[in-house]
């Protein structure tokens, strides 16, 4: 190939490195700093978050060596990883968009039960709303603390059941509601939009990942122009 194709596919896998050392700095930077705030409670959650972006700097950062330096070792592992990654990544993101309700609405119910009191608080406080749905899940694990909620507090209610939203009839004869609504209902609109987008994200840093595959597939093959010979792990080439 020329050294204009030489030179383009370096600048292409340098930038798309770039792009992911970019994400990988968010994914490490907004849980931290959303922990530090008190928006996320779950150690889990902050730590996951952190090791992926931690993770993705450290495999871009090699990805950006290898393309800096054209290092054929440093790019077949590049390419290895990257082909898993896209392989794991593409299913779980298709998983993602295909869920259908019914399969939310019980990943959500397995979560809430699983959850500490702690944490169905949190979610009852920020979202104002008092247990999981007024059902079965209740009487399972009784929610806690709604007498406090904004949306009973006014109602001078001790008991959690009493705290639910039901019909009240004025004087007037006009119907209206009072009390905290269920959870799920909530939570339920939020998790599916944050599944659709995640998938949605997914897929497309899974065809980003196999445009980076092509390219390093490439970018290994052709020869480094400003080179007459190679050694081992540069180029890969015998002098002309």
């Amino acid at each position: 190939m020329s050294c204009c194709s030489f030179g383009k596919l370096k600048t292409s896998l340098v930038l798309l490195n770039i792009l992911y050392l970019l994400v990988a700095l968010i994914l490490i930077a907004v849980p931290a700093f959303a922990y530090t705030m008190n928006y996320f409670t779950s150690y889990a959650l902050i730590g996951t978050l952190i090791g992926a972006g931690v993770f993705l700097f450290l495999f871009s950062f090699l990805g950006l060596c290898g393309a800096i330096h054209h290092h054929q070792v440093l790019l077949f592992f590049y390419m290895l990883v990257l082909g898993l990654l896209c392989v794991i990544q593409f299913a779980s993101s298709v998983a993602l968009v295909t869920i259908n309700r019914g399969d939310q609405t019980k990943i959500l119910r397995k979560t809430w039960e699983t959850a500490n009191n702690k944490t169905r608080s949190d979610v009852q406080e920020h979202m104002n709303c008092c247990g999981f749905d007024h059902n079965s899940t209740d009487h399972l694990f009784p929610p806690s603390n709604c007498s406090v909620l904004p949306c009973c507090q006014d109602l001078y209610k001790t008991n959690y059941t009493d705290c639910y939203e039901h019909n009240v009839t004025l004087v007037n004869g006009t119907v209206v509601m009072e009390g905290c609504s269920a959870c799920q209902p909530i939570v339920a609109d939020q998790f599916s939009f944050a599944v659709q987008m995640s998938g949605a994200i997914g897929l497309f840093f899974s065809f980003t990942e196999l445009i980076g595959i092509v390219l390093a597939v490439q970018y290994r093959n052709t020869k480094d122009p400003s080179r007459g010979y190679s050694f081992p792990g540069h180029g890969g080439f015998a002098k002309n």
